[in-house]
């Protein structure tokens, strides 16, 4: 062994040098950055502007330097037993606590346990960007025993204490005390002080303001880690569990919500320390007369829910409302709440199939069937057979959409919506995906950005409220040019719009009354728990979700009341709209008139038609039979359990309802810092449907999409008479089945109130 290490003493002794080396850069770089450092700063003003350089709000005017002993004794041994419990016997990092924390983790499967100090946490906070990566971790390390020689352990406990980002826009604990209490950090009491010092964790998931539920078990965590530090006995922590918290009630103001958004990614971003001391300014994408508009509007309504409205051609949010009322609940549903879309789901599923090139004329099979035990149902059993995919999304087909899914196939909506930022997940992968049952949900910003494309032609903005931040001194800390990607062509883009035109026009979107040319759709979960629209203009995407917290149902739907918020918001918000109507990107054709049931030319003598636009070359060149001249065409006379009556041609229609079943169970809203793993049921299997032949004179395509653009089909010089076909034998529900009522009847009409007895979106 003495003769390995002679030998090769000079590389051990070049390998550790090498290993040194950037230890002693950062030690010599630590050191100058120290030796400079003021201990007690002053508490620097965060001012956030909106989009026209108007002030929306500021940022830490309340907080100031605390000396230690001016802090009770009761919040300084909450934070070291539950921060740092060997504080005064290390030396700027803790060995035991490294160790401790790697077993608790490895046992755990997961990180349970950190094992940073109260001067690491220090040396973060202060000198480091938040970037979690290894060289970050190194710089933290060496600061940390720089620290420790520089300063006592009082004064680094100190400095920590008023350094430290409690949630709220609360930095240090001067600030904290009276954001949550209403009082100075001197006057907190033992339960106060637990609370507070739980907070450091995790400070938007713990904030009491928006769940005191979760901040309480944090506060009993905090005195239980007391007792075991022996800084407090085992009856006092059990009298304090049990004492109520009398919060401060929290201000109230424009874009409230806004703010504590863009709080938070400040901090993310830069670091609690750059963000409170460097006299920031944060000009942000807010339009302060929108935001205004969104807030008035929307405290009109006696659920909870959100408003978020995007300028399609450059991604900005304009106006963003977390809830009814920030002074009732901080918790800002716009950003953080996970629900389930419903049928406003579906433009994403028919967007994938038109990147995928198929066409608005392209055949869908709305008929019942059974994929591997999972059956979506219709509204009242109603099915429509084969019709144009324009047709299934203008009346939300539930059958029609989980039947494209299928034929699509789950990977190419998958990716699409991946492509989206829709945060999907494995156990997505399974038709309910179709009907918007999705795992986790998806919150109304995501939802609202997966629209932006369709408005703008086809470019994708991750949203982000923030344009540009600068320093005291004219640094530029943040610069957000927009930056889309395409995510389809303008053509396809101009495509999705049109369909969705024609829910507003004929569809479940009919009702809501908008002044301007408007996209849309609709979506209304199980019993009604979750009401959505989403919508855009030419100038503006606006979503709103309506839905209680504790899941009660909300009375009506959501055409009957997320849309008339969005047609309130926008007719208010969009004055003089830019165009008339949504512009026609070149090599398109429009309002081509046909047959919703063979997909092919029709005419007025056909009685199921629609307008439906082409990219050029792609447009049908053959006439349905129903459009010949010498052809008396027979409708088929299906019973209510195969298809519905004759309707009129933009008939009132009712929500559809989301298929009852494990993929659309309802799962608790998902917290920012714990999402709640829901348990669906085992996943449907795509299975290859029976193809059932559309009414058509002579060879159609196909009902199954095309993998490949198709090309014209020569037209015939003169269409000859033929003999209309034998109509499709009618689809029998089974025996044991009850007989559904009729969705539609054109004589009488139907009224606005039989409509909204059955939800169906």
């Amino acid at each position: 062994m003495l003769n390995w290490l002679k030998k090769y003493r000079l590389t051990i002794l070049a390998f550790l040098i090498l290993f040194m080396l950037p230890f002693a850069v950062v030690l010599a770089k630590g050191y100058s950055t120290i030796r400079d450092f003021e201990r007690e700063r002053p508490l620097e003003r965060v001012t956030i502007l909106d989009r026209h350089g108007e002030t929306i709000g500021v940022l830490g005017e309340s907080g100031r330097f605390v000396p230690l002993d001016q802090i009770p004794d009761a919040l300084k041994n909450a934070v070291i037993s539950v921060e740092d419990k060997r504080f005064y016997s290390h030396y700027g990092f803790d060995i035991i606590g490294i160790f401790r924390s790697l077993f608790a983790n490895i046992r755990a499967g997961k990180i349970v346990q950190g094992s940073s100090t109260i001067t690491q946490q220090l040396a973060k906070n202060m000198f480091l960007h938040p970037r979690k990566v290894l060289a970050r971790k190194f710089e933290e390390l060496a600061l940390s025993i720089l620290l420790e020689t520089r300063f006592t352990k009082d004064e680094i406990l100190e400095m920590y204490l008023n350094s430290t980002y409690f949630g709220e826009g609360a930095w240090g604990v001067e600030n904290a005390a009276r954001t949550f209490f209403g009082k100075s950090v001197t006057e907190l009491t033992l339960g106060e002080s637990a609370l507070i010092a739980g907070l450091p964790q995790a400070p938007s998931a713990y904030s009491p303001f928006q769940n005191l539920e979760r901040a309480l078990k944090r506060r009993e965590i905090v005195l239980d880690s007391m007792v075991e530090a022996k800084k407090l006995d085992a009856a006092t922590a059990e009298r304090v569990k049990n004492e109520p918290v009398q919060l401060q009630e929290a201000t109230g103001g424009v874009g409230r919500y806004f703010i504590d958004w863009v709080t938070n990614i400040l901090i993310r971003e830069l670091g609690e320390s750059s963000v409170f001391s460097r006299g920031i300014r944060v000009h942000t994408t807010l339009d302060l007369e929108m935001q205004r508009i969104a807030e008035k509007v929307f405290t009109k309504q006696d659920n909870q829910g959100a408003l978020v409205a995007i300028e399609p051609k450059n991604g900005y949010i304009v106006a963003l409302v977390g809830g009814r009322n920030y002074k009732e609940s901080q918790f800002n549903r716009a950003v953080m709440a996970r629900r389930q879309p419903g049928s406003a789901f579906k433009p994403i599923l028919y967007a994938a199939a038109i990147k995928d090139r198929w066409q608005q004329n392209t055949l869908v099979e709305d008929i019942p069937r059974e994929y591997s035990g999972y059956k979506p149902e219709n509204y009242q059993d109603a099915y429509w057979g084969p019709v144009t995919m324009k047709f299934a999304i203008t009346l939300s087909l539930n059958n029609a959409a989980v039947w494209t899914l299928n034929e699509l196939g789950l990977n190419k909506m998958f990716n699409f919506a991946k492509q989206l930022e829709i945060p999907l997940v494995n156990e997505d992968r399974n038709l309910a995906l179709a009907l918007g049952g999705l795992t986790e949900g998806v919150s109304p910003l995501q939802l609202t950005s997966a629209f932006v494309p369709f408005a703008n032609g086809g470019v994708f903005y991750s949203p982000n409220p923030i344009i540009r931040v600068v320093d005291i001194d004219g640094n530029i800390l943040i610069d957000n040019e927009p930056k889309g990607k395409d995510v389809f062509t303008p053509q396809q883009a101009y495509l999705i719009t049109d369909m969705l035109q024609a829910v507003m026009t004929d569809g479940t979107g009919k009702r809501i009354p908008v002044e301007q040319p408007v996209a849309g759709k609709t979506g209304t979960t199980n019993g009604n728990v979750d009401l959505w629209f989403v919508g855009y203009t030419p100038d503006i995407v606006v979503g709103v979700y309506i839905g209680n917290d504790d899941r009660k149902p909300v009375e009506g739907f959501g055409g009957t009341v997320a849309g008339p918020i969005f047609a309130d918001f926008v007719n208010q918000a969009i004055k003089e709209p830019s165009v008339e109507e949504f512009p026609v990107p070149e090599n398109i054709v429009t309002d081509i008139q046909i047959d919703i049931f063979t997909g092919l030319l029709a005419t007025d003598r056909c009685e199921y038609t629609e307008l439906e636009s082409f990219i050029k070359g792609t447009e049908p060149t053959r006439w349905a039979d129903c459009a010949r001249p010498q052809v008396n065409r027979t409708i088929p006379k299906l019973t209510p359990e195969q298809n519905p009556p004759p309707i009129e041609p933009t008939p009132e229609l009712p929500e559809e309802e989301v298929v009852p079943g494990e993929p659309f169970e309802e799962e608790q809203p998902i917290q920012p810092e714990e999402p709640v793993e829901p348990e669906p049921e085992p996943t449907p299997e795509p299975i290859e449907p029976e193809p059932i032949q559309p009414i058509e004179p002579e060879p159609q395509p196909e009902p199954s999409p095309p993998t490949e653009e198709p090309g014209p089909v020569p037209i015939e010089p003169e269409p000859q008479p033929t003999e209309p076909e034998t109509p499709v034998e009618p689809v029998q529900p089974s025996p044991t089945e009850p007989e559904p009522e009729q969705p539609f009847q054109p004589e009488p009409a139907v009224s606005e109130e039989e409509l909204e007895q059955n939800p169906n979106q």
